[in-house]
């Protein structure tokens, strides 16, 4: 005789299909009693707690690997994520969670567990090769272009002559005999009076040494009439159709580039013949050609600089120093929350070990004020780049976004923990703390706004431009002079002291880091409408920085003075219009 089970279903199914009360999980336990909460008419903006493990349960910390004994020093913190209880060192991770403690992308920020860290992470990604693909159709373009220009694929040896593959060679050939051996280098030079090198031979050298008239007006050779040889496409010309005006050279800026090839006397040349230098013959079919593509490189730069073509350059230069500063920032805010946690109870064991982490403070607020500072200003220098296609306009979009929600997230972070130090540290503490950031604020506005005022001066008169900027400067310096006179008594120290090693620091910064910094190739060709365009743009982005730095490390009430007057001299700067005199 069947016995049935008293908890079994009256359907039949097996009771692992069904849910009791009593059978529930402490996870769906918790899930229904937030599900519950997220019903009620009170907002719910805390992240829930009921999963937690009480800490007195546990006197070690969960991680196997670390088992550390909690103490009054070494405190029990709770994982939001599975809610087991770990010590600091072991709960320096942190994942997004809503309110459930759930994964979630848009939730916030807080602290988990090395095991939940890992969790939910996807490490692999889909990539393919398109290059055979894109060489393909390049390929096929080509011919098709071809086609439609000659009507047919031409088989003459002549017309087959790839002039970029020509100048290719002459540039490798060029590259090879001016080794860095000097014996190598003479040996060249006393050959090439004897022979002519391979290396300015064509592909079409043998056909073309054939001939016996000039291959552009026809002239025989002779003993008046001496056959000569484009250096280019191999042809036999006389001195008349052709000139040594094609040039190949290593720019003098930079001995250790490839070498170029270019027309002289044509725009695209140097300006100066290069100490590298030499030259050799070309027909006149060829140097138009190659004249032509040079007009068109040329321009093409230009107009590339002038519409930000260089971009995606300044994009990687930006994000590159972006990496380093969010580094920094991640390294420093971490052991900013470390100090802030053990004030309280470092404070109760030694008066040493208090000063030690106020000292450790009052850096950690600097340097953090610093690198958001600085992470902003690159921010703001982002915003300013204009893409030239969708590809670099989504690119730059999506850059833009990750810098955009880094700085917000750790900017809130920071004051949090400002304001988690406000609360638990005595009102002396604060004050010394606070005392010794402003002091570096200030110090660090006066020195930023008086190598300014001296860079601007100076190259306003020495380029002969008129002295708005550096006047604005001026009284800005004046103004910030005035609370770094008032921070300085306050601190106890020495005003001259302080002044003169401002003026040394200042002397050595503009000797090997100048905030102005201008281009040589655009100083040659517009000295004046260069300069005005750097002092401009130097000007603002380096008041914002100060600005910024300003605001993060001082509170709202100290150095009005000093923030009015940045304000007033930012505002102003867009009504300058800068002129030479």
């Amino acid at each position: 005789m069947n016995i049935k089970d008293p908890s079994s279903p009256s359907n039949g199914y097996p009771p692992s299909w069904y849910f009791t009360n009593q059978g529930r999980s402490a996870w769906e336990h918790q899930v229904a009693t937030a599900d519950s909460r997220l019903s009620s008419d009170t907002q719910v903006t805390e992240i829930t707690k009921s999963h937690w493990i009480p800490s007195e349960t546990c006197p070690t910390c969960c991680n196997k690997q670390c088992r550390r004994k909690f103490s009054l020093l070494d405190r029990p913190h709770h994982c939001r994520r599975c809610g087991k209880v770990f010590c600091n060192p072991c709960l320096q991770f942190q994942r997004k969670l809503n309110l459930l403690a759930h994964l979630d992308p848009e939730g916030k920020s807080y602290k988990v567990c090395q095991t939940c860290f890992d969790e939910g992470q996807v490490q692999a990604g889909q990539c393919r090769d398109l290059t055979r693909y894109f060489h393909r159709l390049h390929q096929q373009a080509s011919v098709t272009a071809t086609v439609n220009e000659n009507g047919k694929v031409t088989k003459c040896w002549r017309q087959r002559l790839d002039l970029d593959a020509e100048c290719a060679r002459l540039l490798q050939g060029f590259k090879t005999a001016i080794g860095t051996s000097e014996i190598k280098k003479t040996l060249h030079d006393l050959t090439t009076l004897v022979t002519m090198p391979s290396w300015q031979k064509s592909s079409t050298w043998l056909q073309e040494s054939l001939a016996d008239s000039c291959q552009n007006c026809s002239s025989k050779f002779g003993l008046m009439r001496k056959k000569l040889h484009c250096r280019v496409c191999g042809r036999a010309v006389c001195k008349t159709c052709s000139t040594k005006d094609l040039l190949l050279y290593v720019p003098n800026n930079n001995k250790e580039s490839e070498p170029q090839l270019a027309i002289i006397r044509v725009i695209g040349c140097p300006a100066k013949e290069p100490d590298i230098a030499l030259y050799l013959r070309v027909c006149n079919p060829c140097q138009e050609k190659i004249s032509n593509k040079q007009i068109i490189d040329n321009n093409a730069t230009e107009d590339a600089v002038q519409e930000g073509g260089d971009n995606l350059v300044r994009l990687e230069a930006l994000h590159n120093n972006s990496v380093k500063l969010e580094q920094k920032t991640d390294s420093q805010l971490a052991q900013y929350q470390l100090v802030i946690e053990s004030l309280e109870d470092n404070s109760r064991v030694s008066s040493d070990s208090s000063r030690s982490n106020i000292k450790v403070l009052a850096k950690a607020q600097v340097d953090l004020a610093d690198f958001l500072s600085q992470y902003n200003t690159n921010i703001m220098k982002m915003k300013q780049l204009k893409p030239s296609t969708n590809t670099q306009a989504m690119l730059f979009r999506n850059c833009l976004k990750s810098k955009c929600d880094f700085y917000i997230e750790n900017q809130f972070t920071f004051r949090k923990l400002k304001r988690e130090l406000e609360k638990s540290a005595p009102a002396e503490t604060l004050q010394v703390i606070q005392q010794t950031v402003d002091l570096n604020a200030i110090t660090s506005a006066q020195l930023y706004v008086r190598q300014l005022t001296f860079e601007t001066l100076h190259l306003c008169d020495k380029y002969h431009i008129c002295d708005s900027i550096p006047k604005l400067l001026s009284s800005l310096d004046e103004a910030v002079e005035v609370d770094a006179k008032q921070c300085i008594s306050l601190n106890g120290e020495n005003w001259e002291v302080h002044s003169s090693s401002i003026t040394d620091m200042i002397r050595v910064q503009m000797k090997d880091h100048r905030l102005i910094k201008l281009s040589r190739s655009q100083l040659s060709s517009g000295a004046h409408d260069h300069v005005m365009v750097m002092i401009s743009k130097r000007t603002r982005e380096a008041l914002q920085q100060v600005h910024d730095q300003l605001d993060m490390k001082s509170t709202d009430k100290s150095f009005q003075t000093s923030k009015s007057f940045l304000d007033k001299t930012k505002s102003s700067l867009n009504g300058v219009v800068l002129h030479t005199v």
